[in-house]
């Protein structure tokens, strides 16, 4: 692949920290060195020298001054090394990438830490989009992403969605715009697909293997790169889990995102960016030039504790927080099935948090769950802001199952039962 290609104006300027290029060579070099190039602050000065925190389980992760030494000084930016290299193991464990160890080094795996999902969404999109280029999104999508989109100026386009993920037929049809031997229109095909492929957010829906081939086959005749937003993976309630993008990857067309956010913790604001080298050094450098590297301080605490744990720990206690969601899950949908039969339809997603019901009597989701359903006491996220066109009015809602009760949830499904068939009650009276 000439990953040259698919680079932005932006994208194609990023490069390796001239000052950081310093800092490397007194890390790595085997020469006995007086450093007095590093801007280090002393390490000495630092307040804190040790930490010991107390997990749920009843066990303990101590933090050695060593350890805090590393926390609270600048690092590399692709990560704290011993914990890099575990994502690393974990990520070969778990998708097998083809290009692992690949002789091409442009194609070859890489694995770096960053500062969770969000922050890669907007620069990976900055580092292949340039003002006006298309980018394939599903027609209802993560709004973050829309709104990186926004920021650099990109042009989305919607595929249509179906319960097994996006319309095979929609796809093929918006690609055929573009003949892959006419090389002088060939610059303005999208260059990017952006897909949350297990729990969608907002709708819930997993894509199948039979799509998941597909869509890499297209990607392959239509050259375009994958950007894999995957936070809901360990969230899978079907077992085995299904195949990742990057487990297909033989090309290196793949830019996959994963994140603790859903597993140990949205506020350590820690997550891992894998694929191909030629791409993801790039990445790396916006890191340098934008937040220098992700919390040290998380990476130390998570370091340990995943190697006190080891893989197996590790993917056991993520099967724990599953089978935790997937029984949220159940109470929710027998929330709605008790309060909403006649009135919406849904069906139960297989992986995330997230819920996505129509509401057929109500028009403007926005208007009614700001009048009608917060005054009885439920805050609910309506349909439109998940769309491109955020403006156009929207029948669906957004019902998040992630930390009520199931007496909540009950109580929140009757209170929008009752607010559905009082406005319509009220519509049908006018």
């Amino acid at each position: 692949m000439n990953y040259s290609n698919f680079l932005s104006e932006s994208g194609a300027l990023q490069r390796l920290s001239p000052l950081l290029s310093y800092s490397v060579i007194g890390r790595e070099t085997a020469i006995p060195l007086i450093n007095l190039s590093t801007g280090l602050p002393n390490s000495n000065l630092f307040h804190l020298v040790g930490a010991k925190f107390q997990l749920r389980d009843g066990s303990t992760v101590e933090l050695s001054s060593e350890d805090m030494d590393i926390a609270q000084n600048y690092g590399k930016s692709d990560g704290v090394k011993p914990f890099r290299e575990w994502l690393e193991e974990l990520t070969i464990r778990l998708h097998k990438p083809p290009t692992t160890a690949s002789s091409d080094q442009d194609r070859a795996l890489q694995v770096i830490v960053n500062i969770g999902a969000s922050h890669g969404l907007y620069s990976t999109a900055n580092l292949l989009l340039n003002k006006g280029q298309r980018c394939l999104i599903q027609e209802r999508t993560y709004p973050t992403f829309l709104e990186s989109l926004r920021l650099i100026q990109g042009d989305p386009i919607g595929i249509k969605m179906e319960e097994d993920g996006p319309s095979i037929t929609h796809l093929e049809e918006v690609l055929s715009q573009w003949n892959p031997d006419d090389k002088e229109n060939w610059s303005k095909r999208p260059k990017l697909f952006y897909i949350v492929p297990n729990g969608h957010n907002p709708s819930g829906e997993t894509v199948s293997l039979e799509k998941r081939l597909k869509i890499y086959a297209l990607a392959q005749r239509y050259d375009f790169i994958i950007l894999e937003d995957d936070p809901y993976y360990f969230l899978q309630f079907d077992q085995p889990r299904l195949p990742s993008f990057l487990s297909m990857d033989s090309d290196g067309r793949v830019i996959r995102l994963d994140s603790f956010s859903k597993i140990i913790g949205a506020g350590f604001r820690l997550g891992w960016l894998s694929g191909p080298h030629a791409l993801v050094s790039r990445l790396n450098y916006d890191i340098q030039a934008n937040v220098q590297h992700a919390n040290l301080l998380s990476q130390m605490v998570m370091h340990h504790m995943f190697r006190q744990w080891g893989l197996d720990g590790f993917l056991e206690r993520a099967d724990e927080i599953k089978e935790f969601y997937l029984r949220q899950r159940d109470a929710l949908a027998r929330a709605a099935a008790d309060h909403l039969t006649g009135l919406a339809k849904w069906s139960a997603p297989r992986c995330g948090m997230f819920m996505w019901i129509e509401l057929p009597t109500i028009k403007d989701t926005e208007k009614f769950l700001s009048e009608a359903v917060l005054s009885k006491g439920v805050l609910l996220t309506p349909g439109n802001i998940f769309h491109i066109d955020q403006s156009k009015s929207s029948s669906f809602i957004r019902v998040s199952y992630s930390r009520a009760s199931e007496s909540d949830l009950a109580e929140g499904m009757k209170r929008l039962g009752e607010a559905v068939r009082e406005s319509s009650y009220t519509a049908n009276l006018q």
